[in-house]
């Protein structure tokens, strides 16, 4: 039998009347008796069409009444059958395919930092620039195939599908009106699309809180490594390039980086780490355990400082101002006390903090920094207001390589609005509301202590990444794009975990 939600569909009563005249037809009692001999109804039953039926179901299920269950769609599907015979369970190919979950591959992705810093100093270059592609690749397919295997084909709708969908089309309709250099438009698509397709994989592949629970402590894991490693180089006072500190500026003799590409990342990816980390902590059952995550906030804390990175530093305040006020207001006042000690501790703090002040830095940047760069922004905006310069053609990683006049806009949001224009910017901006306002639902939804503290984590730090795109283009790291569409999959995913508890009343 068909799929329910085939059935009731527009397309399926199409199908099915076309089904009942195939049945009267000469030729197709000939197909069936010659070609499929001993099959009557061939077509109906193939597993061909019954894939096929799935995956309308699927993408109609939106618009399908409440109740309509697409898993009924493959009852008898071959696939769900073999869990059955006798001869396939105890195959080699059965334990590797249903009993290995490809969820598992979640950690690999966690680990992204330094699996791409370990491929790109080895022997393995053209695997370091692909690997993360072949990696999305390899769940997209792997995916179905083993879910239907544990009898589980089934897709969890989130708010940020829609935003997403509708984004993408935006995307896809600017770069058909607006691309003047077929090859530059390409790169520049790729860094928004690509990247959001990590959201469907942590929002599907996340089962259970023990899994979230793994993820979450491997990545507080990896980043105390990488903090640590920070804090060694400005022990050391790892050389810098010139450009990284102005001349006007003292007390500030290095800018640590770790195994990232610039201060200005690792600071990112520590604003993105660290509430997530006190998270941990607030929610830790023993004294051990909060032992364990002060000594990973340590270094990740001194390691954000020694970046000098201003914009991270400014990101980070605001995540705990959020962070404060939807979880406690004491965090509020550990981050003003954090913000009056710091400085009289760290003098290179108040350097950096002053001199963004003081009037000769803002005559700087708006002779040829920051300032300028934004306002070059503005008036591409004002040249293209509803289309933009086009994608990949200013602002970005993609300019800077191909358009000679183009450099950084340090700004990512200036740099959607110079490329994608008014249209292009609002519905990216309508995308990440979307996406705040699903973590926050899902802290709200949540009663499980510990899933409710990570989603606040997770809340906070987001927040703090997207504040800190408003000074830089964090979004074209592909760690850190990486790092928050999955994150933001995994907060989205969060209130439908299995293992959750719920406190006694």
């Amino acid at each position: 039998m068909i799929l329910p939600a085939w059935q009731e569909s527009l397309i399926g009563r199409l199908a099915a009347a076309l089904y009942r005249t195939c049945r009267h037809s000469a030729f197709c009692r000939w197909l069936t008796d010659t070609a499929w001999p001993g099959r009557q109804y061939a077509i109906r039953c193939s597993l061909f069409a019954r894939m096929l039926a799935f995956l309308a179901g699927l993408l109609l299920r939106p618009l399908l009444p409440a109740g309509t269950a697409v898993r009924r769609g493959l009852p008898g599907s071959f696939l769900l059958n073999l869990k059955s015979r006798p001869v396939w369970q105890n195959s080699l190919i059965f334990t590797s395919l249903a009993e290995v979950r490809v969820e598992t591959v979640l950690l690999l992705i966690i680990c992204y930092p330094a699996v791409d810093y370990l491929l790109r100093n080895s022997r393995f270059m053209l695997l370091a620039s692909n690997w993360d592609e072949l990696l999305l690749l390899l769940l997209v397919l792997a995916w179905p195939v083993q879910m239907a295997l544990r009898g589980r084909l089934t897709y969890r709708i989130t708010p940020v599908d829609v935003p997403i969908l509708l984004f993408l089309a935006v995307v896809v309709f600017l770069f058909l009106v607006r691309s003047p250099q077929l090859g530059v438009a390409v790169e520049g698509v790729r860094v928004y699309v690509e990247y959001m397709l990590w959201f469907f994989v942590a929002s599907n592949l996340l089962l259970n809180k023990r899994q979230a629970r793994v993820l979450v402590n491997l990545l507080v894991a990896l980043g105390a490594l990488i903090a640590l490693h920070g804090v060694y180089q400005y022990i050391i006072g790892v050389e810098i390039p010139s450009t990284w500190l102005d001349a006007a500026e003292g007390g500030v003799r290095t800018r640590v980086f770790s195994i990232l590409t610039s201060p200005n990342v690792l600071g990112s990816f520590l604003v993105l780490l660290i509430p997530v980390t006190v998270s941990q902590f607030l929610s830790a059952g023993t004294r051990l355990q909060r032992y364990y995550y002060i000594a990973c906030l340590a270094p990740m804390a001194l390691s954000l400082v020694f970046t000098y990175s201003r914009g991270a530093w400014l990101a980070m305040a605001g995540a705990f101002v959020v962070y404060g006020l939807i979880y406690n207001w004491r965090i509020l006042l550990a981050l003003g006390a954090a913000i009056y000690t710091a400085p009289k501790l760290i003098p290179g703090i108040s350097s950096r903090i002053g001199y963004m002040l003081s009037p000769a830095y803002l005559l700087s940047s708006a002779r040829a920094g920051r300032v300028a760069r934004w306002n070059k922004a503005i008036e591409k905006l004002q040249n293209n207001p509803l289309f933009g310069e086009g994608f990949g053609r200013y602002g970005g990683a993609v300019a800077d390589r191909y358009i000679p006049s183009s450099n950084y806009v340090d700004n990512f949001y200036l740099k959607t609005a110079a490329e994608s224009g008014i249209i292009g910017l609002a519905a990216f901006v309508w995308l990440l509301i979307s996406g705040m306002r699903c973590v926050l639902n899902s802290y709200r939804r949540l009663t499980d202590p510990y899933l409710k503290g990570l989603a606040g984590g997770l809340f906070a730090g987001l927040m703090g990444i997207l504040l800190h795109n408003g000074v830089e283009n964090i979004f074209e790291v592909p760690s850190m794009a990486i790092y928050f569409w999955l994150l933001l999959g995994v907060a989205a995913a969060l209130p439908h975990l299995d293992g959750q508890e719920t406190p006694p009343l």
